[in-house]
């Protein structure tokens, strides 16, 4: 995904978690979260956007990629929370029953399981440490380890993040054009602040939507709709018990994305370069809303979970 894109699927979570149906408890980790958030926004653009600027760590970190392999064994898809449209499209796949490889050097759901680790680490240094101590990271740091575990998370959800089968087909590069497609949207339907690489804010404090009579037809529209009409589950999904292993479940769900948008055997003679869409596969918008809205709900899941943690370490020290 791209810069505009990766800063919107941030801002989408802090809004589904100001939205979400949440018990008490839950409610207040998640205001936590919100209100630190408020403090720190406008960051979220050049921060969420530092591992492809700054990390540079895209060969390894940011995909993790699989390949059909008949001598390779079987292995356990995982589950995913029940709203999830990768989840529901792909629960009953038979591409959960063939063998896969994977180059050892992919390593996306590490990386955010230490990324989440790290925000946990400094939000409790600084909690140990006195104000203005050499040791204490500042709020403006642990805000660009939260910017930069959205994209991580949110990559792991571009279905060519997760299939091994090359992006750049005959010169044509499909992963580029698709994730151009979405950043396009963005700076099309919201206001942003160029100079200071900010949005520009509705009173409730979100991006401002421009005013666009093709707004109700894109692709983002069809994201809200769809996250306003599911109920958000907190937890990872039966048997994932932490960052790690939800991670591997969503890269494995996506690579199913991925095959589901362009099948088996399918030629660049075959896609239409403007549409992007290849007959006989998932109509480009379905599967833009499951990466998008699936990414939204991981990024609010994955933070709501962090901040949780550190506050029930805070409470009983």
């Amino acid at each position: 995904m791209k810069k505009f894109t990766h800063a919107w699927i941030a801002f989408k979570a802090i809004e589904r978690l100001k939205n979400a149906a949440l018990n008490d408890t839950n409610r207040n980790y998640a205001d936590f979260l919100i209100n630190w958030f408020e403090n720190h926004k406008d960051g979220v653009i050049r921060g969420a956007w530092y591992p492809d600027t700054v990390i540079v760590d895209n060969s390894c970190s940011h995909i993790m990629k699989y390949k059909p392999d008949t001598n390779a064994p079987v292995r356990e898809f995982g589950k995913l929370p029940r709203p999830s449209l990768l989840y529901q499209h792909f629960k009953d796949d038979p591409r959960q029953d063939m063998g896969f490889s994977i180059d050892p050097k992919y390593n996306l759901p590490e990386r955010c399981e230490a990324f989440s680790h790290s925000i946990i680490d400094n939000f409790k240094i600084q909690n140990r440490e006195e104000k203005g101590s050499a040791l204490s990271p500042t709020d403006h740091h642990i805000a660009l380890l939260i910017f930069m575990l959205s994209h991580y998370i949110a990559d792991a959800h571009m279905p060519l993040h997760c299939d091994d089968r090359p992006g750049t087909l005959n010169k044509f590069n499909l992963h580029a054009a698709i994730e151009k497609k979405w950043d396009v949207e963005v700076v099309k339907y919201y206001a942003i602040d160029r100079p200071n690489q900010r949005f520009l804010y509705d009173p409730a404090g979100f991006p401002l939507l421009v005013s666009d009579a093709t707004y109700p037809q894109s692709i983002l529209k069809s994201v809200d709709d769809e996250l306003a009409q599911r109920h958000f589950q907190v937890g990872y999904g039966a048997g994932n018990d932490n960052v790690l292993e939800y991670m591997h479940s969503i890269s494995r769900y996506t690579y199913l994305l991925s095959y589901a948008y362009l099948p088996e055997g399918f030629t660049l003679n075959q896609l239409d370069h403007n549409t992007l869409q290849v007959p006989q596969g998932m109509p480009f918008r379905e599967m833009s809303l499951i990466s998008l809205a699936d990414a939204v709900d991981a990024v609010a899941r994955i933070w709501l979970h962090d901040v949780r943690r550190f506050i029930r370490w805070e409470r009983e020290n």
